[in-house]
């Protein structure tokens, strides 16, 4: 037994002598404005902007790879949108959205908000330019792509359970007839209505129902998105099947997102009359920032996964300008 201390020592000695340290420059960062938003076809009304968070405008500046503070928005940008004649066709205001908690209050800066409710035409180009203080302006140009044609949307109802929180389970099915003349780029959503038209809640995918594809997403595969969660996004190229019908089917649940008492042994919520599918046409641009950006998640931060670097489209800043030309299919429940 004296003979193995000896031994395991000069096997520490051996394994330390193979550690090295490496000295790593910083490296430089020149802090640009960064945006995020997409422009519709359809009106900025209350009820589309409940829904459709993820288009909204949101400025921040960037930071360096190593700095550690919590990034903000920045709420004293000037951002304003022109047609391709170069004129100013609308211009948003900033306007925060509620932290957690009570003093949480209107305290998210760097969300802004529309002042004239102009929507995109399909086929016309706008050019997005913000500024903001202490930052190189920027600017971003698209054209707004073909509204698309839904063929067919079903949804047949499987379930429903009733325990004080209404809860509906269903399959929907959406088919779109893909044009043959040009690449195309889709995002696909869904949400529910009340009888009076109204935002009633969002589809999700149902990944408990039997028989479910689970909880793996294909990046190649046309599927639904959430309209809430940047990292929901789930766009679909027509390359391999350019002018071919596109169609997907998926478990989904009906979830309810309007208010009600919570400690009320009887709650009153209202019954879903309609599904609403809409699905986006979508610029090349803005397909490959949510390609990346899904890239980019799936790292989970490991230091050796494959380099993930985000797309942007904004010139001397980073982020996305992006277009969506939306159908809008209704089914009634």
């Amino acid at each position: 037994m004296k003979k193995i201390f000896p031994i395991c020592a000069a096997a520490l000695l051996a394994l330390s002598g193979c550690e090295t340290v490496v000295d790593v420059d910083t490296p430089p960062h020149t802090p640009r404005l960064a945006l995020n938003y997409t422009l519709s076809n359809q009106p900025a009304t209350p009820e589309y902007r409940d829904f459709f968070e993820i288009r909204d405008l949101f400025v921040s500046g960037s930071q360096g790879v190593l700095e550690t503070r919590q990034l903000a928005g920045r709420k004293d940008a000037t951002v304003q949108l022109f047609d391709e004649s170069g004129q100013m066709v609308e211009q948003f205001r900033s306007r925060a959205r509620s932290g957690y908690g009570y003093y949480g209050q209107d305290s998210l800066y760097g969300y802004y908000m529309p002042t004239r409710n102009f929507v995109g035409v399909p086929g016309r180009t706008y050019t997005l330019r913000a500024s903001a203080a202490g930052l190189e302006p920027v600017e971003a140009t698209l054209t707004m792509p073909a509204v698309p044609s839904i063929e067919r949307a079903e949804y047949v109802g499987l379930s429903t359970t009733n325990n004080g929180y209404s809860s509906y389970s269903g399959r929907l099915t959406v088919s779109v007839t893909d044009n043959a003349a040009s690449a195309d780029y889709y995002l696909a959503y869904a949400r529910v209505l009340d009888r009076a038209g109204r935002y009633w809640g969002e589809v999700y995918r149902d990944y408990n129902a039997p028989g479910s594809d689970g909880p793996d997403i294909n990046l190649g595969r046309f599927q639904l998105s959430s309209a809430d969660g940047i990292y929901s996004q789930y766009p679909f190229s027509d390359a391999g099947g350019n002018g071919q019908r596109l169609s997907f089917a998926a478990d989904v649940q009906l979830q309810y997102r309007g208010s009600y008492d919570p400690y009320s042994p009887n709650p009153t919520i209202p019954d879903p009359a309609f599904v609403e599918v809409v699905v986006s046409s979508i610029t090349p641009e803005t397909y490959r920032f949510y390609q990346s950006l899904l890239r980019y998640y799936d790292t989970d931060g490991n230091p050796f996964a494959e380099p993930a670097p985000l797309h942007s489209n904004v010139r001397s800043g980073y982020g996305l300008f992006g277009g969506a030309s939306d159908a809008v299919y209704r089914i009634a429940l």
